[in-house]
């Protein structure tokens, strides 16, 4: 790890990476080229993978995309696609999604997102799809959800049975862990409607390890590491990261963990 200003402060020490739990799986901004390098420089130790959107993925030019995995790779960070890639890719059939995979494994992707709740998708395939990407040294993060395509929710329309099982089925295939969707649970929701019951009876089930959960939200992360610890793997955007790793470390941002995190 790169060596800290104020070694002597006695902050909580987090894990060298690789990590397989504390992740930090931050989205990239836009803007990649010398801005990445400049972030990664800054804050490499707190990024253990960067998410380029499948939509930045698809459209950035060949060299970009390069040169970004190069610097990710340089500063010890993994690289992952985000799901619209598949998306497209299984609309195209069978060869287009081969023709994907193989592209990320020449290209030197590390994971590729696959979701099940953007579009309709038998668990079976996705399965095949799972063990298929694993025997290429990918690793494959699961998107699951309670808001399909983003669809609106309510308690009657939410299966948490079902996505228990979906995601043991999906881990016993192969997949490296389970990413849970907020949108539903506590994106674009009133704090008072936040759907905490629901969202631990989904991942309760599984180990700390296999799963990880979509967090933007200052007071939804603090949330997350005030009940399952600070080592809770979370996605956030690199606008976030900062805020994240302080609230990982007990020195904030929310004022009911200053303080309050400890780890033996």
């Amino acid at each position: 790890m790169s060596k800290k200003p104020f070694p002597y402060l006695p902050f909580i020490k987090r894990d060298k990476k690789p990590r397989e739990t504390g992740i930090n799986y931050v989205r990239s901004p836009v803007l990649v080229g010398r801005t990445v390098e400049d972030y990664l420089e800054a804050y490499g130790d707190m990024v253990d993978i960067f998410k380029l959107s499948g939509k930045q993925a698809a459209q950035i030019n060949e060299k970009s995309l390069i040169d970004f995995i190069s610097t990710c790779k340089k500063f010890n960070v993994m690289v992952s696609i985000g799901n619209p890639v598949m998306d497209v890719a299984l609309i195209g059939g069978r060869k287009a999604v081969d023709d994907y995979i193989n592209k990320c494994v020449d290209l030197g992707v590390d994971i590729i997102e696959i979701s099940s709740i953007a579009r309709s998708i038998d668990d079976d395939d996705v399965c095949t799809l799972i063990e298929k990407v694993s025997k290429k040294s990918i690793k494959v993060l699961n998107e699951i959800g309670v808001a399909f395509a983003h669809s609106e929710v309510n308690e009657e329309s939410i299966f948490v049975q079902r996505l228990i099982n979906q995601s043991k089925k999906f881990l016993n295939a192969g997949s490296w862990k389970i990413l849970l969707e907020s949108e539903g649970l506590t994106e674009n929701m009133n704090k008072e409607n936040y759907r905490w019951n629901i969202i631990d009876r989904i991942i309760s089930p599984l180990k700390l390890s296999q799963f990880m959960v979509e967090a933007d939200d200052q007071d939804v992360f603090c949330k997350y590491i005030e009940i399952y610890g600070p080592n809770i793997n979370m996605m956030i955007d690199y606008s976030r990261l900062l805020k994240m790793e302080d609230a990982r470390i007990g020195y904030g941002p929310s004022q009911f963990l200053w303080g309050k995190v400890v780890k033996y």
